[in-house]
């Protein structure tokens, strides 16, 4: 914790910035999805800000740092909080930097847009298609969820199916840093050094705006198919993927169990059967209806772009991390995992998982077109969470079937998607940029040339 005298010499300095001062406010604002993880749990949820603040501009951004800097307070940036890794939650106290009064779209052309990063993702999608463009990529929690936080935080998401993550080359073209620095400079990257800042939880500058590329907007038609046995969803899925002719959003498949949470619609699946989740343009349909009859598929449940803008309810709220998130509501029970499985065993693996262990870990399955049009199928599969160590087993037996496992249950950054050890690059912008160590602090660990 800071001293009070020290957070009141804080916002002396800066009075008419807008400070959060209810203990209330700011234990929920130094939260995260981290409660994803029975690991994190424990870990976590004692932590928290001794102030929150809501920057309104870049000037107000970099006063605020200065003056943190001056003063020795550490700072831990936020944008929706939706992350699931505690990426946002402050380990030393401090003051969380809430982004999301920084939401200017500063400008949209020929399929580029210039945005800060404290803008929620799904008013940006809302915006872009008032000029007939969508996101390239979009993650389940788009409506509470910041655009920065995805490239600082994220992955992939809804139009991966196409466009691969969010870190695909073209994507992201340029985003703007500020540094932790009594002076902060404002550094501009573009091409791989922006990669540098891309899942790094805010701990190597802070990400003031980002210019993306989009797609053409289309209005997608949501689908729900069962098919009886995996084999024939799997090949479906394939199928679809590899189908360039028709147009797709999303695409995931679910095992029944799995299935059994999305419980808001009005659909019904055999216990054994498998569930496949798909956004299709409207004129494929005729397609669409062919390829799943190749596969043996019925169609469950399906409404148009009209009807689900009309209802509120959508499939983009039932896939990737929201499916999860669907379970919880009625069984608190289950964590997740995070997986790549090799696209040309995914069968073979996904069968040799099921003999060892059943149900205690339930199907789900995302497909993504990486830059060199090759094929990732990835997963966050649910996990019926009994104890630390079984978990770990899990974890372990997936690597052991060449699943590998990308680690949400842990804060620490280089124990995570960074598979054990951070880049050389990364370290040295964090020693560059942050040369005090007051940026979020406690996700790196203090290895040398990170100090």
């Amino acid at each position: 914790m800071i001293s009070i005298e020290v957070l009141n010499a804080l916002q002396a300095q800066l009075p008419k910035l807008e400070w959060i001062t209810s203990r209330v406010h700011i234990k929920r604002l130094s939260r995260d999805f981290y409660w994803f993880s029975p690991l994190l749990v424990p870990q976590l949820m004692d932590k928290q800000a001794d102030l929150v603040v809501r920057p309104r501009d870049e000037a107000e951004l970099t006063a605020l740092v200065s003056a943190c800097v001056s003063l020795a307070i550490p700072m831990t940036v936020r944008g929706g909080g939706t992350g699931n890794y505690g990426q946002a939650v402050p380990l030393a106290g401090g003051v969380v930097i809430d982004m999301t009064s920084c939401t200017a779209l500063e400008w949209l052309c020929e399929g580029l847009v210039r945005v800060q990063a404290g803008m929620k993702i799904g008013e940006l999608e809302e915006r872009v298609r008032e000029r007939c463009w969508e996101l390239r990529c979009m993650p389940s929690t788009y409506r509470a969820a910041s655009i920065g936080g995805l490239f600082a935080g994220g992955f992939g998401g809804i139009g991966s199916i196409n466009y691969g993550p969010i870190s695909a080359p073209g994507t992201v073209q340029c985003i703007r840093i500020l540094t932790i620095e009594d002076r902060p400079q404002v550094l501009e990257l573009s091409g791989e050094d922006l990669l540098v800042y891309h899942h790094t939880y805010g701990t190597n500058g802070i990400l003031l705006d980002l210019e993306l590329a989009l797609a053409p907007a289309r209005n997608w038609d949501e689908y729900l198919f069962d098919f009886d046995n995996i084999e024939a969803a799997y090949g479906f899925c394939r199928a679809m993927l590899d189908s360039t002719g028709i147009e797709k959003r999303e695409l995931s498949l679910y095992d029944s169990r799995a299935a059994s949470y999305f419980r808001d619609i009005p659909f019904s699946l055999l216990d054994g059967h498998f569930l496949v989740m798909a956004l299709v343009a409207p004129h494929n349909r005729q397609s669409l209806v062919q390829l799943r009859a190749e596969y043996g598929g019925k169609q469950l449940w399906t409404q148009t772009f009209a009807e689900a803008k009309a209802s509120g309810l959508t499939l983009m709220e039932h896939c990737w991390n929201h499916s999860t998130l669907q379970a919880l509501k009625h069984d608190k029970g289950f964590t997740n995992l995070q997986t790549n499985y090799d696209s040309d065993r995914v069968l073979e693996q996904l069968a040799e998982l099921k003999a060892q262990v059943a149900d205690e870990v339930l199907i789900h399955l995302e497909f993504i077109r990486l830059a060199n049009s090759q094929v990732l199928v990835t997963g966050l599969p649910l996990v019926r969470y009994s104890t630390d160590t079984r978990l770990a087993e899990l974890m372990a037996l997936h690597e052991s079937l060449g699943i590998k496992i990308n680690n949400s249950h842990t804060y620490m950054l280089e124990d995570g998607k960074h598979g054990g050890a951070l880049s050389p690059a990364i370290l040295a912008s964090k020693a560059a940029n942050d040369p005090h160590s007051l940026l979020n602090p406690g996700k790196i660990r203090p290895l040398e040339g990170c100090q």
